[in-house]
């Protein structure tokens, strides 16, 4: 994962380290970013849950996406940084 893009496209700046504080941030900074969006549905359009095309869908092309989309996302950055996520659906 891109994390100094997705850092960029939510404007966090902060430290890169794990505590709950750091979490608090990012999590606001990502709902606060990226909005809920579910236009593919209404297009036809297949929805990936790749990392990689979800990457693309709302970092790169800063575009929104469903709660799985965001979730995923979300989870991967935390991931990367070195948070203990799991993933419920």
């Amino acid at each position: 994962m891109d994390l100094a893009a997705y850092f960029t496209r939510i404007g966090y700046e902060g430290p890169r380290t794990v505590s709950g504080a750091v979490l608090a941030d990012i999590v606001l900074r990502h709902t606060m970013s990226i909005p809920f969006e579910n236009l593919d549905a209404y297009l036809g359009r297949r929805i990936s849950l790749e990392p990689a095309a979800v990457e693309q869908k709302l970092v790169a092309d800063r575009r929104g996406g469903w709660c799985f989309e965001q979730n995923l996302l979300l989870g991967n950055a935390l991931r990367t940084l070195g948070f203990d996520v799991t993933d419920l659906s």
